[in-house]
């Protein structure tokens, strides 16, 4: 069997040997260097040491070279377990060819940033969505032959799929340049089905998550593919196991781009930890738009009876999320949102609102996922240990946003 053999691949097998590490055996690794991380972090910040009256300055440079060792042991141990999205793209690629022959279309497949590193655990879970979101691309989203040349369009329909990292996270968009979502044709069965009321215009955006609902379709014939929709709630509940998400964005007569936000690391996870009454939250950094102390001019309140209120921010209203009050705790009286440190979230095309009593520290935190009953817990990706023996529960800004239950 053929392979095509990237330029950087070959550099790298120049300067030593490569091996085939078994995945099991990697995931310990990963384990191991999380349980080290806090390890360390207990030591440092044992109680024992602040009784004692010695002068700390040589253990506390001690303990931050230790940190920063750590600290690179987890990046190396995250490194081995990426590996290139080639892998499935690769195996998408050859899946045009079929599509061409089942969709009688003339396709042209481009791939941009083949070469981005993900997470194996992503890679081997990727393969099934992407594949349901290129049969919607090429079946109903790419117009026909007829069709394209009456439109002032190529014959060929063109299908991008591109992969580049943006900060720590990883970013795959399948794109083509078909006709674009009817917004009609969905605003009216997202009615029918009781998403929207009778007289609701949602936005684009907001419609356009419809799509991911379970057996959410908008084909008037069912075909050996898929209508614009089936399946699109595996990709959803896949993004959603990898603390990923989803953007839709799509223009009538242009074609539609669906872009899969992924961590690059599902073991740790750089978060700001806050402390929000007696409970601890973290958040990931790149949620975080900025963190601010708002005063009197920056603060209102919309509703009396609800309570509800808006964040002043320059030029834009921000609304407020209270995570007291969301996660359900009774308390007689909110603070004033000029007591408080108030974090702005970046929730998909939108921003949140989040004060809290304090902002404690940005720490690198090794990520544990929910089970049991606390699986079914609001907006949290899962619970962050951290080396003082506590937990923190990690927050998702688009669900604490939208108010999903789980």
């Amino acid at each position: 069997m053929s392979a095509d053999v990237d330029t950087g691949t070959d550099k790298q097998a120049a300067g030593g040997a490569l091996l085939r590490v078994s995945s099991q055996k990697i995931s310990r690794l990963m384990d191991l260097v999380g349980e080290l991380s806090l390890s360390v972090s207990e030591t440092v910040n044992s109680p024992d040491l602040e009784n004692g009256n010695s002068d700390r300055t040589d253990f506390e440079a001690a303990a931050h070279r230790l940190s920063m060792i750590v600290r690179e042991v987890q990046d190396a141990a995250t490194e081995l377990r990426l590996v290139p999205v080639d892998e499935v793209f690769k195996r998408l690629k050859r899946m045009i060819r079929e599509l061409e022959r089942q969709t009688k279309k003339k396709i042209n497949l481009d791939i941009i940033g083949a070469d981005t590193a993900i997470d194996k655990m992503v890679a081997d879970r990727l393969y099934d969505p992407l594949l349901h979101v290129l049969r919607n691309s090429a079946d109903h989203g790419l117009e026909g032959t007829e069709e394209r040349v009456e439109a002032g369009k190529s014959e060929k329909g063109t299908i991008t799929l591109s992969a580049a990292q943006v900060g720590s996270e990883v970013q795959i968009v399948v794109g083509d340049d078909g006709r674009g979502l009817n917004r009609d044709r969905i605003l009216s069965i997202a009615r029918k089905r009781g998403f929207f009321g009778p007289e609701e215009e949602p936005e684009d955006g907001k419609l356009w998550k419809v799509i991911f609902e379970p057996g959410f379709s908008t084909a008037e014939q069912v075909s050996n593919l898929s209508g614009r929709g089936v399946g699109m709630d595996v990709l959803n509940s896949t993004m959603r196991d990898l603390r990923g998400r989803i953007n839709v964005d799509s223009w009538a007569g242009k074609g539609t781009n669906v872009t899969l936000h992924i961590p690059v690391s599902l073991a740790f996870l750089d978060c700001i930890l806050l402390r929000q009454g007696t409970h601890l939250f973290a958040v990931p950094v790149e949620d975080i738009a900025e963190i601010v102390n708002p005063g009197i001019e920056n603060s209102m309140t919309i509703s009396a009876g609800s309570k509800a209120e808006m964040l002043r921010l320059r030029d834009t209203h921000v609304p407020v999320c209270r995570l007291e009050t969301y996660y359900g705790d009774t308390m007689p009286d909110l603070k004033p949102l000029t007591d408080t440190v108030v974090i702005v979230l970046n929730a998909g095309s939108r921003q949140i609102a989040v004060p809290v009593d304090e902002v404690l520290d940005r720490q690198q935190v090794v990520m544990k996922p929910l089970s049991g009953v606390l699986a079914k817990v609001r907006a949290s990706w899962g619970c962050a240990l951290l080396g003082t023996g506590e937990v923190a529960l990690v927050l998702d800004a688009d669900r604490l946003a939208s108010g999903e239950e789980n």
